[in-house]
């Protein structure tokens, strides 16, 4: 297991570092702006311009030196693993911001009577994602200025249920979304002889099947295991570093909420 997750951190550091160098966010951008997307992410959702984001601590954490990030101008992104901000002028000290969509909890629109409406919650911070250490949780607000604040929830909502689905489920989040073709029962033959024709050529394929499963397995088995690599692959070191500095900043930030 420690192996895999150190693979798996060796993929995401090779990824960013590839992309982006850009400390502090992990949304990486093309050059003319566009979101390069983790794998096997699409978007699903895109604000319409103008919407607004401010980041805050909250106050029942009493924390002495809180933390704020506010952006007036911008566009809101649902993919099916994160929600992406990106400013529309991006700055040295602000470029992006993200959070996946399971870290989003208590979610609700702020309705306002002369003033455009809202949508947040409160996120628990990624490790690396720019927001110091000792904080455990956020709040985070999307004021749509030019509407869809409606849209924008209704689909956030749709996301996260099937995600916490999937969860449960145990399958990989971000896949397996949509749900499957509606099941069509299979039309009765013209006569008696023709079922019972079919049922005996479905169990001789069955059969066949099982023999050419069996045939494969013996074949796995006799071939000798594949030798480890003599070395490590490039940039391990940097990876495993990462990996722990990601294990300590949770461990920091589980410190936190418990203080």
């Amino acid at each position: 297991m420690a192996d895999q997750f150190l693979a798996e951190q060796h993929k995401w550091t090779l990824l960013r570092n590839s992309q982006s160098d850009e400390v502090d966010s992990w949304v990486m951008l093309t050059r003319d702006g566009q979101i390069v997307p983790i794998p096997d992410e699409k978007i699903l959702h895109t604000s319409r311009p103008r919407v607004s984001l401010e980041v805050s601590t909250p106050r029942e954490l009493q924390i002495a030196d809180p933390f704020t990030l506010k952006c007036d101008n911008g566009i809101a992104y649902i993919t099916n693993e994160r929600v992406i901000f990106l400013p529309a002028r991006p700055s040295e000290e602000f470029k992006s911001f993200f959070t996946p969509v399971l870290n989003f909890t208590d979610t609700h629109v702020h309705s306002s009577w002369i003033g455009p409406w809202s949508w947040g919650g409160t996120v628990r911070p990624v490790p690396g994602g720019g927001i110091p250490m000792h904080i455990p949780r956020v709040e985070v607000r999307f004021t749509f200025r030019d509407g869809g604040h409606s849209d924008f929830q209704a689909k956030f909502e749709w996301l996260k249920e099937r995600l916490q689905h999937a969860q449960e489920l145990g399958l990989v989040p971000g896949q397996n979304l949509e749900p499957p073709p509606p099941y069509e029962p299979s039309t009765p033959g013209p006569s008696s002889s023709g079922a019972v024709t079919n049922t005996h050529a479905g169990a001789q394929q069955q059969q066949q099947q099982q023999q050419q499963q069996q045939q494969e397995e013996q074949e796995q088995e006799q071939q000798p295991p594949q030798p480890a690599p003599d070395e490590p692959p490039p940039d391990y070191m940097q990876a495993q570093t990462q990996a722990i500095n990601i294990q300590y900043e949770e461990r920091t930030r589980a410190e936190a909420e418990r203080h």
